[in-house]
Order: structure tokens, then sequence, then C-alpha cells
């Protein structure tokens, strides 16, 4: 008897690892990689502005055992003037909310960063979670954003990238809003 309640608990224990080794999504591609293999899976990004492309996907087509919903987006933002070039710069898995933020309030996205990069603190009522929580591993960057804005509408998202082009896409956003500040100050 004794040795049964061992055998079970030991395919209790492998099951409960293998689920949640099942839990991250699959990003075909890591952060610096070039478009290549994501390409061939999914399709071409997209130019969004000059020297960056982007590609949405639904999450579920990426995280199909992560009971994800389909109004989760994930972008990958790819930095380079030549698309035979880019590379990917960063992942974003966005909730895109309707109105009245059902998808945010049913904390799937909250849920999903706490059991793949780690729990945090979201105080007695995870539903008016109003903060960002950061993850530093090594060289990689992930972010869980929860912020309400002005109109009352949750922006949550999952920002995930390294140092190195984090620093890289600070520095393109920087110099795209000094271009425009330019242009408008030459308009003026």
């Amino acid at each position: 008897m004794k040795i049964f309640k061992e055998v079970i608990l030991t395919i209790i224990a492998f099951s409960l690892y293998i689920s949640s080794a099942q839990a991250a999504c699959d990003f075909i591609i890591n952060i610096g990689d070039k478009k290549t293999k994501l390409v061939e899976k999914i399709a071409e990004p997209i130019p969004m502005f000059p020297g960056q492309f982007m590609l949405p996907v639904q999450s579920t087509e990426l995280c199909p055992h992560d009971n994800l919903d389909k109004d989760i987006a994930v972008e990958y933002i790819f930095l380079e003037d030549d698309l035979a070039a880019i590379r990917l710069a960063a992942i974003r898995m966005l909730v895109l909310n309707d109105g009245k933020n059902t998808l945010s309030n049913k904390l799937t996205l909250m849920n999903y960063a706490k059991k793949v990069y780690g729990d945090f603190d979201t105080g007695q009522n995870p539903g008016i979670y109003n903060n960002f929580n950061v993850w530093e591993k090594s060289q990689s960057i992930v972010i869980y954003k929860r912020l309400l804005d002005a109109e009352d509408m949750i922006v949550e998202e999952i920002y995930i990238s390294n140092k190195k082009y984090d620093e890289k896409l600070g520095k393109f956003y920087y110099d795209l809003e000094m271009n425009e500040l330019k242009e408008e100050e030459n308009t003026n």
C-alpha cells in the first residue's frame, strides 16, 4: 500500500510539472532573433514607422494551453531599417478590452503573468490592482502593467524584452518623438 501511495504521488507531481511546463506561450523566436521562423509559421511583419515593424497575432494561436482569450493580442515589435535584417526587439501581450473592461475584470492576463513569471502582490482585491510589476532575470525584462486610464478603461499588458533591445526601443521612441517635435516647430 505504501508503494502504491508513492507511485500515485509521483504521478501527480509529474503531471503538475508537465502542466506547468506547458503554461508559457510559444513565441517561436527570441528577443534579438531575425524574423525568419516567425514569417515561415505566421506572416511577414508590417511597417509601423521608418525602422520599426510589427506583427499582431491572437494569443490563442501561440498559447493554446493557457486558456487565454482571443481578445488578448500578441504584438511582435521589430527594429531595423532593412526589412531583411530586422530583429525582434520586444513582445507585447495586450488585452483588447471592450467598453466595460470585461476581459481585464476576468484577471486572465494577470493570472497568466503570475503563473509564468512569478507571483506578485495585488492586494486584497486583485480586481482593483492599478500598478505594474517588473521581473528582471539576467538580461531579460518582463513587465506586467494594469493601469486605469482617464476614460476608466483598464490598459493591461505584458512587455517582454531584454536590456539591449529595451534600450534600443527607448532610443527609437525618443528619436521619433524628437523628430515629431522638430516638425511641429517648423510648421509653427
